[in-house]
């Protein structure tokens, strides 16, 4: 079993406007870029002692022309090494991302967590719930979302299955099923709008292919009760983020 570890004493205080704090990613080069790409990433600050991280899905940028094989976390700091990000709130606000974190066992998709350093602390940041979410909690999938002509960057969504690796939440207002890509690296929000989950995959009931494809990298999902018409959402639970991102940092040498 996890232990969750806990800064009571350090956590920082959340910067008044979160909406700089939610991102997509690009690559930049003395000759072109790519503008930003479709998926997410978020900026947190897990306590006093760490800078803020921008925070994604590994996926994100591990991906490579198989799509089922992914760069190790060692052999990303070459491709993104001319990333930026860019505000989804504010594309006029941009940031070069600096070097990307040592997370150990984030080559495959059993931890789907992926972090870089920034080149300044003077960013807005979020930061992390001091528990996971529990069964029914009503959460927020902070991204922009484009659906049926409104522009929304909060969701709102239901935990329904978690353990100490995944959370799996339900979208409750609108079936995602032909918007949903695109959130990944996204962050989950609790009702005080800290962090409680990175986001990394989504499927919609029925969708039968998505739905086995996701169960054959994370069996626990076949036990997730689901409903037709309905759109979800997994993710890293914080507990597993934080411990992951601490463990990174404190890490020396490559």
């Amino acid at each position: 079993m996890l232990i969750y570890l806990a800064f009571a004493s350090c956590m920082p205080e959340s910067k008044t406007d979160r909406r700089n704090t939610i991102f997509k990613l690009g690559f930049q080069t003395s000759t072109s870029s790519t503008g930003p790409l479709g998926n997410s990433g978020f900026i947190m600050k897990l306590n006093d002692t760490i800078p803020p991280l921008f925070v994604t899905a590994h996926h994100v940028v591990a991906f490579t022309s198989n799509p089922n094989e992914y760069l190790k976390w060692f052999e990303v700091k070459d491709k993104i090494k001319d990333a930026r990000i860019w505000s989804m709130h504010d594309s006029t606000y941009q940031i070069q991302l600096s070097k990307n974190i040592p997370i150990r066992n984030a080559e495959t998709l059993k931890l789907d967590l992926a972090a870089f350093y920034l080149p300044s602390e003077k960013t807005p940041y979020l930061i992390p719930s001091r528990h996971d979410a529990i069964l029914g909690d009503t959460v927020q999938l902070f991204s922009k979302i484009i659906y049926e002509g409104k522009t929304t960057l909060s969701n709102e969504a239901i935990v329904v299955y978690r353990t100490d690796s995944i959370m799996v939440y339900e979208l409750l207002h609108f079936n995602m099923a032909r918007i949903m890509a695109g959130t990944s690296g996204s962050a989950v929000l609790n009702k005080e709008g800290q962090v409680v989950a990175n986001s990394f995959a989504g499927f919609t009931v029925p969708n039968p292919q998505v739905k086995s494809d996701m169960e054959k990298m994370f069996p626990l999902l076949k036990k997730i009760p689901t409903r037709d018409g309905k759109t979800y959402g997994a993710g890293v639970p914080i507990s597993l983020m934080e411990k992951s991102l601490i463990q990174a940092v404190g890490m020396r040498g490559e």
